[in-house]
């Protein structure tokens, strides 16, 4: 499915990254102040679709557990997601990733490639770095 031609609502853009996946861009003066907003990129919130409850739980576990996201999560009615009965409006995200924490780049690529693989990715990040105390406090008590 291809993504669909932006839409603009009092100054606010709304452009579907994939299916399930909506991305809001505030104006240049960013109006609601979403505090987010770099040099080159405007402030922008995300909306991410779910049909279950279930699936909202999870998305919301992932969200703050795994990638560490501090920002607003609201979920309610679809509004901006088509195809999906409910959405998750997440607020104050940054747009790159940096190594702790995983936000709109690692959202959208879960999104091609499946929660599984950014799973798989963080638990291997986990135990390299289990792995590395490990052997630091090896070396350091050996004697």
């Amino acid at each position: 499915m291809l993504a669909q031609q932006p839409s603009t609502v009092q100054g606010f853009t709304f452009t579907e990254l994939l299916p399930g996946l909506v991305i809001c861009e505030a104006p240049a003066d960013d109006p609601q102040n979403w505090g987010n907003a770099d040099t080159n990129e405007p402030a922008f919130l995300i909306y991410l679709g779910y049909n279950i409850p279930q699936e909202r739980e999870e998305w919301i576990a992932r969200l703050r557990l795994i990638w560490g996201i501090c920002g607003e999560i609201v979920y309610r009615p679809s509004q901006r997601v088509s195809g999906y009965w409910h959405e998750i409006k997440i607020r104050r995200m940054q747009r790159y990733s940096d190594p702790t924490v995983f936000d709109l780049d690692y959202l959208s690529e879960s999104m091609s490639y499946g929660l599984d693989f950014l799973v798989h990715m963080r638990q291997h990040e986990l135990e390299a770095i289990a792995y590395e105390e490990m052997a630091t406090s090896r070396l350091l008590t050996f004697r």
